[in-house]
C-alpha cells in the first residue's frame, strides 16, 4: 500500500500542518463542480451568448428587465422615422402613451429577463464559491474534527484502539460511497463524526478523497493511509515522504477545474478552533 498510494497526495488530497496534525479534502467539491456547476454554468453561458447575439426572444427579456427605455429603443425609432416621413405629428406625450401600453403589455418580460440574468450568474457563484473546509486528524490527541455550516464535530478515539485497524474502523463507521453517476472503485471514503455535543446524537457522513480519483479504489488506499497514520507513533516524520508534490500527470489539469475558485479555501480560525477542542476535551475526553 505505502509503495502505490504516493501519487494520490499530489491532488491536494492531503496537507500536512504539523505536530501530528493532517487535513484531508473533501470530495463533494471537486463532484458537485465537475458534475453539477461546470456543465450547468456552460450549457447556460452558451445558451445565453446565442440568443443575446441572434437577438432572440431571451435577449428582449433581458433588455426589458435592464431598461425599458432600451427595449422600445429600436420600435419607436422606427416609427418616429416612418410617420416623419408621412407627415405625421408626434405629439410630445407619445412615447409616454406608448411605453405605458408596452409595459402593461409585456409585464412577465421584467421577470423572465431578471431570470435570465440570475440563472447563469447563480452557475458562475456557485463555480468560484470556496473550496469546502477539509477535514482534520490529529494523531497526537486522536482527534478527528471539522466545522460544517457553523457547526463543530470531533470525536477522540479510545487510546486501546490506537494498534487496532479493525476497530478503529468501526469507531469511525468507515464506508465506500457510490452512487448511480460513479461506481465504488470511483467513489469516495465516508466518516461518520459525531456532534460536539453528545447529547444530540447526531453525526455527519463526511465524503472526503479528491475527484476525480487518480485512481481506481483510491478510497480504499486513503483508508489504509488513514489507519496507518492513526496507529503510528510519528506520524509527520514516518510518512513524511508521502506528503511531498510528484511529478505532474495528465489528471493535474483536470484536478484544476474540479477545484476551480476565485476564493481562497475556507479554513480554520485556529483559535476559535483550539478553545473548542479544549472546552469539549475537559468536559467529554478521556484525559490519556
Amino acid at each position: 500500500m505505502k509503495n502505490n498510494i504516493h501519487r494520490i497526495w499530489y491532488h491536494a488530497m492531503l496537507k500536512q500542518r504539523g505536530d501530528g496534525v493532517i487535513e484531508i479534502a473533501r470530495y463533494n467539491v471537486g463532484h458537485m463542480k465537475a458534475n453539477m456547476a461546470w456543465p450547468w454554468f456552460l450549457i447556460v453561458t452558451a445558451m445565453t451568448l446565442y440568443d443575446i447575439y441572434y437577438r432572440q426572444g431571451m435577449f428582449n427579456d433581458i433588455q426589458w428587465a435592464i431598461s425599458v427605455d432600451w427595449a422600445l429603443q429600436d420600435f419607436w425609432v422606427k416609427y418616429v422615422r416612418i410617420s416623419q416621413k408621412l407627415g405625421e405629428i408626434i405629439s410630445p406625450g407619445a412615447y409616454e402613451e406608448y411605453k405605458a401600453e408596452m409595459i402593461a403589455m409585456h409585464g412577465d418580460s421584467f421577470y423572465w429577463g431578471w431570470f435570465y440574468i440570475l440563472f447563469p450568474l447563480f452557475w458562475f457563484c456557485l463555480l468560484i464559491s470556496p473550496n469546502w473546509r477539509p477535514l482534520r486528524i490529529d494523531s497526537k490527541c486522536r482527534l478527528i474534527y471539522f466545522w460544517d455550516w457553523g457547526k463543530f464535530y470531533i470525536a477522540q478515539y479510545p487510546v486501546e484502539y490506537k494498534n487496532n485497524p479493525d476497530a478503529l474502523c468501526w469507531f469511525l463507521e468507515v464506508e465506500m460511497f457510490k452512487s448511480w453517476m460513479h461506481r465504488e472503485a470511483m467513489g469516495s471514503l465516508i466518516l461518520h463524526i459525531p456532534h460536539e455535543n453528545p447529547e444530540s446524537q447526531k453525526k455527519v457522513a463526511v465524503p472526503i478523497g479528491t475527484y476525480r480519483p487518480v485512481c481506481e479504489y483510491q478510497n480504499y488506499l486513503l483508508r489504509d493511509f488513514i489507519l496507518d497514520y492513526l496507529c503510528s507513533d510519528d506520524g509527520d516524520k514516518e510518512y513524511a515522504r508521502y506528503f511531498k508534490k510528484e511529478k505532474r500527470i495528465w489528471l493535474d489539469y483536470f484536478g484544476w477545474f474540479y477545484r476551480f475558485s476565485l476564493f481562497p479555501q475556507l479554513g480554520y480560525n485556529e483559535k476559535k478552533t483550539e478553545a473548542k477542542i479544549q472546552a469539549w476535551l475537559e468536559k467529554y475526553g478521556d484525559g490519556q
